[in-house]
């Protein structure tokens, strides 16, 4: 018997000598998967904003998925309309008004600037901006999340002929467009019909419709996306 408790004795002593278990960690979230909350200090142009609070390491906000009338490209403009836009803007986004950013796919453009929405309360702004005829879809792989809410918008815009889709008064070059010819380029995309899921050679885009027009950077892009070549 004697020997039995010295047994048990030396068992919980070894057991008070082992470190406890740690508790497992929980897996962390996704860095804000709803968006980040900032503020706006400027509207530059149409389609981009300057931040008050960095994202990402940056304040400056390319709106995504979306492509306004240029006020400054290489020196030149698109004249009215592209002032229409930013002024239009800037009501939507007084200085200090509270938003969230809500990054794309791809994160970033070449210059550094975020790509992202702009959501105001219940508005998406990017969307708005295409629905009163201030911008136009500019679509590009993998940044597909609101490919058909933007697409409807620019119809409901056309339909009703606001904005640059006044048949009046229409803006005479896509936002895209002019940047090719100013900066002596050729089209560099591939476009894709969002309906068809066919795609087409850059120089090619005009074929598609600009209501189910995307674009991708590459040919590999488009097959990895499901598209077919027309």
């Amino acid at each position: 018997m004697k020997k039995l408790w010295v047994f048990l004795l030396a068992v919980v002593l070894l057991a008070g000598c082992n470190p406890p278990t740690p508790p497992e960690k929980p897996n962390p979230p996704d860095d804000q998967p709803n968006g980040y909350e900032s503020s706006i200090d400027d509207v530059v142009d149409g389609d981009t904003v300057h931040l008050k609070n960095p994202v990402l390491g940056t304040t400056k906000v390319r709106m995504l998925s979306i492509d306004a009338p240029e006020t400054n490209y290489q020196g030149k403009s698109q004249g009215k309309y592209g002032e229409e836009a930013k002024v239009y803007l800037k009501q939507l986004l007084p200085e200090g008004t509270k938003v969230k950013v809500i990054p794309g796919k791809q994160a970033k453009d070449d210059y550094g600037r975020l790509l992202a929405y702009i959501q105001k309360g219940d508005m998406d702004v990017n969307r708005e901006m295409i629905l009163q005829g201030k911008a136009v879809p500019y679509i590009i792989y993998p940044n597909f999340e609101r490919v058909q809410p933007y697409l409807d918008s620019l119809n409901e815009a056309k339909k009703d002929g606001r904005g640059i889709w006044n048949p009046d008064d229409p803006l005479e070059e896509l936002p895209y467009e002019f940047r090719l010819r100013v900066g002596h380029r050729q089209p560099d995309k591939y476009a894709g019909n969002y309906k068809t899921k066919e795609y087409v050679e850059p120089d090619q885009y005009k074929d598609i419709l600009i209501e189910q027009r995307v674009f991708f950077w590459n040919e590999e892009d488009a097959k990895k996306a499901g598209y077919k070549k027309k």
